[in-house]
């Protein structure tokens, strides 16, 4: 939605004298579905059109494509009204907003006749894409929505897969006898489970959420970023984990082999390192963009 009214912004002007001249170049005799119809034959983005009275009363259903709604006939629309001006041109153009039966961003064109309004509905996104103002394919997005939702669903299955797993390991921690260091393992590799469950499980939601449920428009590495810095959280958690457990052990069993656990915590240390530099420098980018919009 952000990024659809941030490229509506930056062409309103183009984008406004294209839907004057369209409308302007409409002319309808009657009111008839027929007629009023018509304007679909010519305009992709258009979604619904319908007619006021003077009186600012609905006179006509709701026209779409492919069906017609009469439950607004009759219908007062003088709050609609309010404020709205045509002693200089005859066509008024509202701003962006949320279609309460498509459910999509849209605009509103109201044209003014002898004895009667004339209101079409156009979707953002398909008046952007005819303009050759944003990149769309239908066909492809949802055979991406499949491909991603269907991967995500795998991982959402691998992650509660570890995480049952790492119950089970202290299940059995619980329940059956142990000696001090097995314990320790055992314990370990169950909270070590359980995280990269939760790490995986918080990926698959994020793709869900962004790519198949509520698709967004907005820059794609603004969610890469998203998805990367939750990910890398979550691995430098399970390997602080994996350090701690491996100190652990040596303590108990060699201390010679202190330098391997040293080594490791080095390791998270860089990886915490390298994910905060990461995440200082997309910051500012992010809200540079935001700010640019």
């Amino acid at each position: 939605m952000r990024r659809l009214i941030s490229l509506y912004t930056e062409n309103k002007n183009s984008i406004q004298f294209y839907l004057r001249q369209n409308l302007e170049n409409f002319a309808t005799t009657t009111l008839e579905a027929k007629n009023l119809q018509r304007f679909f034959e010519t305009e992709k983005a258009a979604e619904v059109i319908y007619a006021i009275s003077r009186d600012f009363i609905q006179i006509t259903p709701d026209y779409g494509r492919k069906y017609c709604d009469t439950n607004r006939v009759g219908k007062n629309k003088t709050f609609y009204f309010q404020g709205l001006l045509f002693d200089n041109e005859p066509i008024y153009i509202t701003n962006p907003y949320l279609h309460n039966i498509t459910g999509m961003p849209s605009v509103t064109a109201i044209k003014q006749e002898k004895d009667y309004f004339i209101v079409v509905d156009f979707d953002m996104l398909k008046l952007l894409e005819e303009l050759r103002l944003i990149e769309h394919n239908s066909l492809f997005e949802k055979v991406n929505k499949v491909v991603m939702g269907g991967g995500s669903l795998l991982l959402g299955l691998v992650s509660v897969f570890l995480i049952l797993y790492g119950g089970f390991i202290f299940g059995k921690v619980v329940l059956l006898s142990f000696n001090s260091s097995e314990i320790l393992h055992e314990i370990f590799t169950s909270v070590i489970s359980i995280t990269i469950g939760l790490a995986i499980y918080d990926l698959s939601k994020t793709m869900i959420e962004n790519e198949v449920l509520f698709k967004t428009l907005d820059p794609a590495n603004e969610i890469q970023s998203k998805i990367l810095s939750k990910f890398l959280t979550s691995i430098i958690i399970a390997l602080s984990i994996e350090s701690l457990m491996a100190v652990f052990k040596i303590v108990l069993d060699d201390y010679s082999k202190i330098i391997n656990a040293f080594y490791l915590i080095v390791g998270v240390t860089l990886l915490i390192v390298g994910t905060g530099f990461y995440n200082y420098f997309s910051r500012p980018q992010r809200k540079s963009d935001n700010r640019s919009s």
